[in-house]
């Protein structure tokens, strides 16, 4: 069963593994490497890795948690700035090297900076006290301004028959 989703809500990937992918894992000692955020109709805006920051139909393979904003999510605005700053970047794995804490030159943008700018845009501020490029995508649980609706480990089994 997939969960019914809504423009903001916060879509977290324990999948990947790739190096990127597990670099990030073994930073934070969980197993979320990856968010995204809906945007409503199939589609979610995302900075993948490989691909880099675009719309994209929305992925369920991998999907951990989706969380919804406590607040209301401004889709236009936020859609706005995605378009203005954003759309077109590349992932730009180096760029992941100021996750980890080496200071480099931006060239583009990695998901967790990503997610959290456009829900800043979109009128939810989370981690407004911490730099957009120092959250790792396992943070967007801790949010206060975010909640669980669904995760993998409380979705129901479908029995087998």
């Amino acid at each position: 069963m997939t969960p019914d989703l809504k423009p903001g809500d916060v879509l977290l990937y324990a999948a990947g593994h790739d190096f990127f992918s597990w670099a990030i894992r073994l930073k934070t000692w969980h197993p979320v490497s990856h968010v995204e955020v809906s945007i409503g109709g199939g589609e979610s805006v995302a900075s993948r890795n490989g691909i880099g920051v675009n719309r994209y139909p929305t992925r369920y393979d991998g999907l951990a948690y989706v969380l919804r904003p406590t607040v209301p999510f401004q889709r236009g605005a936020a859609l706005d700035w995605f378009t203005r700053h954003a759309k077109g970047l590349p992932y730009s794995w180096i760029d992941l090297a100021n996750f980890l804490g080496v200071n480099i030159d931006k060239r583009g943008m990695f998901c967790s900076e990503f997610a959290t700018l456009v829900l800043r845009a979109g009128g939810v501020p989370v981690f407004n006290a911490e730099p957009a490029i120092k959250v790792a995508p396992c943070e967007f649980l801790l949010s206060e301004l975010l909640q669980t609706i669904w995760s993998l480990e409380a979705a129901p089994v479908a029995a087998e028959g």
